[in-house]
This record gives structure tokens, sequence and C-alpha cells, in this order.
């Protein structure tokens, strides 16, 4: 599959776990595409809700569909494992059953990656959505390009160096030999196994990015990486085994600079996800002039945690406040004229 005249085929997995009240938007979304998706896979994951009476009632009848129904818990990478087992298809979206995507999606993701010629990843904008589905806003993520771009392997690993986490798990379409090639989806990484999965996987084969919204993510609590990032221990174990394992499967991305940035970009992300609570108690095995900085300043700002967020973003990722207001505001801005220009 390369060039513009031979279009790649797309399959769609779908973890659940009782999420029958988001499930039918879901799969609706899929369903009702101009260009469907070559194979749709759903994973029940052990629901004890109505799911997979939903699942069933949704889909039966649909050509190219796969319900599994495992026999034991498998956890949210566990059951994406699971499906990426059984995809037949070139490229593969894992969509989260209380996400969903909008029109075009598989229609674009097969242009831009047919023109690319075999990208290890495309991906794309989304919205962000209240709890119902409604769109609050568009996702102020980082705008790597203006256009539907093709970015070489080097260009994606100084993109990963500069930004970090650029990717939005919504929209995200891997090359499937690709990802079975570097074991899949990595239980141990939790919630954060599909980033960094996008990020090796792109340093390996490129990456191709498309400036619109494709996707829509649902804001919900108890989300598996609010889980993740909560856990500061088990956070810890996680970015040492980022430092061991990620080299032998891209020497070229995972260097030791990356790997530190790396340490202080989901640290700061933990402290985020906590809105600034009082975290200094609970992060005192993180060693370094940053965090103790941040221990001492902390308790000054009392009570205002958005101050604390800021200030623990100046502190953990200073190499990271010009990419972020180049890529992210200045490009989010741009797109958000685009889109105000196209209303005229």
């Amino acid at each position: 599959m390369t060039g513009d005249n031979q279009r790649p085929t797309i399959s769609v997995v779908i973890p659940n776990r009782n999420d029958s009240a988001y499930l039918e938007m879901c799969l609706d979304s899929v369903l009702h595409q101009p260009v469907r998706p070559d194979q749709i896979i759903v994973v029940d994951d052990q629901s004890t809700d109505d799911s997979v009476e939903v699942i069933r009632e949704k889909l039966t009848g649909v050509a190219g569909v796969e319900i599994i129904v495992n026999p034991i818990c498998l956890g949210t990478m566990g059951a994406l494992n699971e499906g990426l087992k059984h995809v037949t298809s070139e490229y593969v979206l894992f969509l989260s059953s209380n996400d969903y995507v909008t029109v075009g999606i598989f229609e674009r993701a097969k242009f831009c990656i047919a023109k690319a010629g075999s990208p290890g990843v495309w991906s794309a904008m989304v919205y962000v959505s209240d709890e119902c589905g409604h769109h609050l806003r568009l996702h102020p993520s980082s705008v790597v390009a203006m256009t539907d771009t093709f970015l070489p392997p080097d260009k994606c690993i100084r993109l990963a160096m500069s930004l970090g986490n650029w990717f939005t798990g919504t929209t995200l379409i891997y090359h499937r030999e690709t990802l079975q090639k570097i074991g899949g989806f990595d239980i141990a990484y939790h919630g954060l196994a599909d980033l960094l999965a996008a990020l090796t996987i792109s340093s390996i084969k490129g990456a191709s990015f498309s400036p619109e919204p494709f996707g829509v993510m649902r804001l919900h609590s108890g989300g598996y990486l609010s889980k993740t990032l909560a856990d500061f221990a088990e956070l810890d174990t996680i970015l040492a085994r980022i430092e061991s394992a990620g080299p032998k499967l891209s020497p070229a991305l995972f260097s030791r600079t990356f790997c530190e940035r790396t340490k202080h970009r989901f640290r700061f992300a933990a402290i985020r996800a906590s809105g600034g609570s009082d975290l200094v108690k609970s992060f005192h095995t993180w060693q370094g002039y940053r965090y103790r900085t941040f221990d001492m300043l902390s308790p000054v700002l009392g009570n205002y945690g958005k101050l604390r967020i800021i200030l623990a973003f100046l502190l953990l990722r200073p190499f990271d406040v010009i990419p972020m207001g180049w890529y992210r505001w200045m490009g989010f801005m741009w797109v958000m004229a685009c889109k105000f220009q196209r209303k005229l």
C-alpha cells in the first residue's frame, strides 16, 4: 500500500467495560461514516452492566464486525492487545467506548496515509465534550503542521524531544505490523501505554498529521490515565521501565535526554492531574533541585492550586516553554482562525 491510488484498510478496536451509557454514541459515530472502517472489533472486558446486549443489538448483521467477550478481565491495555490479535487491516484505531469520532475521519485518514506511503501513525485533533457528549471546546493539543503533512522519523524524534506528547489518543491510527513488532501495548505502562507506543512507532516509521478535529474526548471521572498519574509510586516504576525498555525498541528516540525530560513531563502531569493540591508530602522521593525548589516555594502559594501548577511547569519543564507556546498556542489559534474563516 503506497501512493494516492491505493487506500489502506483500517480497523477499529473498541474496548469496553461497563460503559453501556456511552456505547451507542460511540458505535453510531463509527457506523455513520461516509467511508466506514473495513473491520470493527468490540472487546468487552467482563462488563457487569448491559453492555454486551447493547453491542449485539447495535452490531448484529453489520458486515466486518467481530464481538469478543473476554472470559476474564484483562484491563484496558490487555483488552486492546486482545483486539489487536484479531485485526486484519493494515491500520487500526483504538477507540475508547466513552469517546467517539466525527464524520470523515476514516476518509481523511485513508487519503493521508496513502499519500504519505505507510507512515507509522496518523493522528488529528479532537474536541472535548461534557459527560453527555456535548462539545465544550477544541482540545488545545500541539499543532505540528498547518496542513495534512507527513513527518519523517527524524522530525518525529525532534518533536518528541521538544514537546513530549503531540498526539491525541482518540484519533491515533497505528500501523498494525509495526505495533505488533514492538509487542503491542506494554501493560506495565498502564494508562501511558498508547502514547509511548505512538512515540516509538513514529520514531521508526514517521507520522502523518491533520490539523483538524476528527474525534471527541469525553470528560469523565475515573479515567485510566488519571488513575495512572494518581499513583506516584507506580509512576516511578513506569519511568524506570521507560529508561530500561525504551532504548531496546527505539534507541534513536529514547536517549538519556529524552528519558530525563519524559520523567519531568510525566511527574508534572501527575501534579496537574491532582489540581495542584497538597502534593509535597507525596513526592519527597523525587530527587533533584527542581523538586526541592517546588517543595520550598509551594507552601507560599497557599490554596492557589493553579499557581502551583504554573510553578511546577516552569520548574519541571522549562525546556517546553517555547515549543509549547509555538506549537500549542500559536498553532491552536491558527486552527481556530481557519475554522472561523470557513464559517464566514
